[in-house]
């Protein structure tokens, strides 16, 4: 079973169809056609099934998918391991929390990338129902989340840093009128992300009865529509120290902390840029 046939299976799959994948791989579609011609030949079973313009998994086909990745894993894993006496190389794929990858990171990936210019990074947006399956599949290598830790005896979990979270509130506001707090909104990220859940968690403890809430994709329309008196909210203190400072908005800190984990399978074959990762962020988070 050829690793360029897997390659355009797992491409096809991904991307949503043969011309994608010929156009994403830089193939003929007559040459995505025959890889997929050859592994299913070499299975005796289709693996797609074609329904108009769309292509569809068998039941075979799924069967193969994790397979297929788990090749290409073990295929650059043997790549990486012939390169390791010259220069590290290759590609690390990472899943990230937002308020990570814009007030913790940039000197962690400006570092990797001075003494590895030819490892490639992909950032992936941490989503906290799927990351767990993104870890098992391969679909990424390491994964950085805030919250509580992750119990599950195939993840390693590494506690990084304790965050300081504060409870943010316009200028104006009076945070002692419970008639205030009661006509404010609440200013949410998306479902299941930490400081939402501390943020819902306060509200239900408190028994204001805050009934509105608005939900947003980022930390900084959250920060921004605090600042325009919109709402309150709850983030980790780093993502609000130089508003604070600018007295844009209010701040108090809470009484509860996260922590920030970093995760990755325990039984997984750490390549040698992912190992050096890990080692650059080991050293950083000491000043954090």
């Amino acid at each position: 079973m050829e690793i360029r046939h897997l390659v355009t299976f797992i491409a096809i799959v991904e991307l949503g169809g043969f011309t994608k994948a010929a156009n994403h791989l830089g193939y003929a579609q007559s040459t995505i056609t025959s890889h997929i011609k050859a592994l299913e030949t070499e299975l005796g079973r289709p693996i797609f099934d074609r329904i108009g313009k769309q292509v569809i998994l068998t039941e075979v086909g799924k069967k193969l998918m994790p397979h297929a990745k788990k090749m290409l894993e073990i295929y650059d894993g043997i790549k990486e391991v012939t390169s390791m006496e010259g220069e590290i190389s290759g590609h690390i794929t990472i899943t990230i929390a937002e308020y990570l990858l814009l007030y913790r990171f940039p000197p962690i990936f400006e570092e990797f990338k001075r003494k590895y210019p030819h490892v490639s990074i992909e950032w992936h947006h941490v989503d906290p129902l799927t990351f767990r399956e993104e870890l098992s599949n391969g679909s990424t290598d390491l994964v950085f989340i805030l919250g509580k830790q992750v119990k599950n005896s195939n993840i390693y979990c590494e506690t990084i840093v304790e965050e300081q979270m504060m409870f943010l509130y316009p200028n104006d506001f009076n945070i002692n009128n419970q008639l205030d707090l009661k006509k404010s909104s609440l200013l949410v990220t998306n479902k299941g992300c930490s400081y939402r859940t501390l943020l819902e968690q306060f509200v239900e403890k408190s028994n204001i009865g805050i009934q509105s809430s608005i939900e947003f994709w980022s930390i900084e329309s959250v920060k921004q529509s605090i600042i325009s008196g919109l709402g309150v909210s709850i983030l980790p203190r780093i993502t609000v120290e130089k508003e604070l400072r600018d007295h844009k908005l209010i701040g108090e800190t809470y009484e509860e902390t996260l922590f920030t984990f970093m995760l990755y399978p325990r039984n997984k074959w750490l390549s040698p840029a992912v190992t050096e990762f890990v080692h650059i962020v080991r050293k950083n988070a000491q000043f954090w």
